[in-house]
């Protein structure tokens, strides 16, 4: 299977941020700091409504264009999904892991706090899930662009993107379960 740029990008982001939360997580990597404690609080943040919000958000207008069963605005709305993935979700996740890394460094390390070490092992398990939704999800939108794709098809390819998008979105939100609940 081919993966578009977008695509490609994105599981390159992943296994990077995926690579330095494991170094942080071995203790191969220390983050400090680099701005003050409630600057990265403030990014940290922002960057958890823009990754949580365009997961949330992205898929129900992708359905309306669906249920419209206008070819032409389903592709559109294929290509939106895809843009705001890059300009979106993937800078919140960076925003996200990043400057949560600088700040469980304040703590002693993501495995110095029993919310942290839960975090991490469910932003891997996110991760692992991500990889098969990126490729479903290319899959998808290579279906849409092709005029002689059966309806079925893509309908079955909606239904399977549609279930594992879901459950992709559970751990994400239970970590920011665990971050609003922690006791520090």
């Amino acid at each position: 299977m081919k993966l578009n740029k977008i695509a490609a990008f994105s599981i390159l982001n992943g296994l990077i941020l995926m690579c330095l939360t494991l170094a942080e997580f071995l203790g191969l990597m220390k983050f400090g700091p680099v701005l003050s404690l409630q600057w990265h609080k403030v990014l940290h943040i922002a960057g958890v409504i823009l990754f949580i919000g365009n997961m949330t958000v992205g898929p129900v207008w992708f359905m309306f264009a669906y249920y419209s069963r206008d070819k032409a605005l389903l592709r559109f709305a294929c290509r939106l999904l895809e843009l705001t993935d890059l300009l979106i979700t993937m800078p919140g996740l960076a925003l996200t892991v990043l400057n949560g890394l600088c700040l469980a460094s304040v703590l002693g390390g993501s495995r110095s706090q029993p919310w942290l070490f839960q975090s991490d092992m469910l932003l891997f398990l996110m991760w692992g899930l991500s990889f098969p939704l990126i490729l479903l999800q290319n899959r998808l939108f290579r279906a849409v662009e092709q005029d002689d794709t059966p309806d079925r098809k893509i309908d079955l390819l909606i239904i399977y993107w549609g279930i594992l998008g879901t459950i992709v979105m559970i751990p994400p939100l239970v970590i920011f379960y665990l971050m609003i609940v922690k006791a520090v």
